[in-house]
């Protein structure tokens, strides 16, 4: 019996685990994300039925659906880093448990099911996922529609975070039907499923259609842009195997195949120069001296490029954790992912990136794992912690328009895009190199989460990468054009300017900020009657 009862409780969080990991790439089978929880919830009530030590058999068996989620949905980490997938695996899939748990004490004490103060605690959670040291929001529910976004069209409101408050709705209507379904008089039960289904599916898909086919006036002016894929392998060429004068003479030399007199910007990816440039005197840098040398054939020409970059300190001045000392020298400097704008007209603008990759680009807390920073993975350019800029920058030019140079990781932060348009951002320009992982979803993923923040913001996306997935993205989602995987390409495209502000670009995640409030007060009620 004993035996029986846990091969129940594993079947159970095996169903879930496979339910959410054949909703997300490369499976592509999304409708499974509306049940995923169903086996959980039935696991739950089976343990509060069944076991003295509830929480602890819960914790078990809940943990271990979302670490199976986990290592089903961004298994190609391992590609990058082994110690650094196991990590991710396990700090990721942990804060899920936290919702469960929650909900299981209410229910303990209460003797009722709430599912309204699950919802509330899953979305704190997620919510946490953006703003705490070791974020890591792949796996956002809402993201699950990234590939369908002709479904989420109405993310200009609610942001991803809509998405995710649709899936645990139907999850949990889902779950109180079968609760309640020998109740459910014979003759009625097909009725009350038709109903279910129209009000909690198919409503909100029919909202996102109609979105879709109607939306407002469209751009009023257009930019004609140029990205540059130039494939240098990042295991093998990019960081040692051809220098980093050939790398960008060679995508100069991609971008001169497409530039002409009408093309205003040039887009090349993340650390597309590179070998620590200085920041004190960037003007003397070699490969700023190439550029400028460019930029004289095409003087009407912008371009965007990644950088690997650092500033050093002088005597007394002050600075930060991620501050390191020369070999050689009692001296500081700062090393940082950089975005670097230039033209022929205006002065150098330069942006840090803000949103750090933990274990890779910075030591989560490093007031108190500081020690540990040596054991960050190097994937390229720096290892150990980055400087960063406190927040998101816009590059102006001559040209009178505004571009958001986003950073590879920071585009799976809806909110922190958002900050971008709100400054003044009439094009997202994403820089990225997605060839960590190999030929994996992970890459895909990436481009397709760049779609739910041209949806959010209703803005055209420029994004190219070093290898992955390049390409323009209009301001529904839609994929305007888009490179091959691995392989040498140069996209253009005239990009549409898009003037409106959305009701997420203004108010941010809203809606996380009203079932924070409905978490945090139903758990202090929850923590005095058990106190009482």
């Amino acid at each position: 019996m004993e035996k029986n009862k846990h091969f129940q409780y594993a079947a159970l969080s095996l169903a879930s685990a496979l339910f959410f990991t054949l909703a997300w790439q490369p499976f592509y089978l999304f409708p499974l994300a509306f049940l995923g929880f169903v086996p959980i919830f039935m696991l739950e009530r089976k343990i509060r039925k069944q076991e003295e030590n509830s929480y602890a058999w819960l914790f078990v068996y809940a943990w271990l659906a979302f670490l199976l989620w986990n290592i089903g949905s961004v298994w190609w980490i391992w590609n990058a880093s082994a110690g650094g997938a196991i990590a991710a695996y396990i700090i990721n899939s942990l804060p899920m448990v936290l919702p469960i748990l929650l909900f299981h004490g209410r229910n303990r004490l209460n003797g009722q099911i709430n599912y309204a103060y699950f919802i509330a605690c899953w979305l704190s959670v997620e919510y946490l996922q953006f703003h705490w040291d070791f974020a890591f929001p792949w796996l956002i529910l809402g993201n699950v529609f990234s590939y369908v976004p002709i479904l989420a069209q109405w993310f200009e409101f609610t942001g991803v975070l809509g998405g995710t408050l649709w899936i645990l709705w139907v999850n949990t209507m889902a779950d109180k039907m079968i609760q309640n379904w020998q109740l459910i008089p014979l003759n009625m039960r097909r009725q009350q499923v038709l109903n279910k289904v129209f009000l909690y599916l198919l409503a909100p898909m029919f909202l996102s259609l109609y979105l879709w086919n109607n939306l407002p006036i469209q751009a009023t002016k257009k930019v004609d842009m140029v990205l540059v894929q130039p494939n240098f392998d990042p295991y093998s060429d990019k960081f040692g195997g051809i220098s980093e004068a050939d790398q960008l003479a060679e995508m100069l030399r991609l971008a001169a195949t497409k530039v002409d007199a009408k093309v205003q910007y040039v887009v090349l990816p993340e650390t597309a120069l590179q070998g620590m440039l200085l920041e004190n005197n960037l003007q003397a840098e070699p490969l700023i001296i190439q550029l400028k040398q460019f930029l004289a054939q095409y003087p009407h020409l912008v371009i965007i490029a990644g950088m690997d970059s650092y500033y050093e300190f002088s005597a007394n001045e002050p600075h930060g954790f991620a501050a390191r000392k020369f070999k050689n020298a009692d001296a500081y400097y700062e090393a940082y992912n950089t975005a670097l704008q230039i033209n022929s007209y205006d002065s150098l603008q330069v942006y840090h990136k803000s949103k750090l990759v933990p274990g890779v680009e910075k030591m989560p807390y490093p007031q108190v794992f500081k020690f540990l920073e040596k054991f960050t993975i190097d994937l390229g350019g720096t290892a150990g912690s980055l400087g960063q800029d406190k927040e998101s920058k816009i590059f102006t030019s001559y040209h009178k328009m505004g571009m958001a140079p986003i950073i590879c990781y920071e585009s799976v932060f809806p909110a922190f895009t958002a900050s971008y348009v709100r400054k003044g951002a009439d094009i997202l320009c994403v820089i990225t190199n997605d060839g960590w992982w190999g030929n994996t979803p992970g890459y895909r993923q990436h481009f397709d989460y760049s779609r739910l923040r041209a949806i959010e913001n209703r803005r055209a996306i420029a994004r190219t990468a070093n290898t992955g997935v390049s390409g323009f993205i209009d301001r529904d989602g839609s994929i305007m054009q888009s490179s091959a995987y691995w392989e040498k390409d140069v996209l253009r495209a005239a990009v549409p300017i898009y003037l409106e502000e959305t009701f997420y670009t203004k108010y941010g995640d809203w809606l996380s900020y009203i079932f924070l409030f409905i978490a945090f007060s139903d758990s202090l009620t929850l923590f005095l009657k058990r106190r009482q």
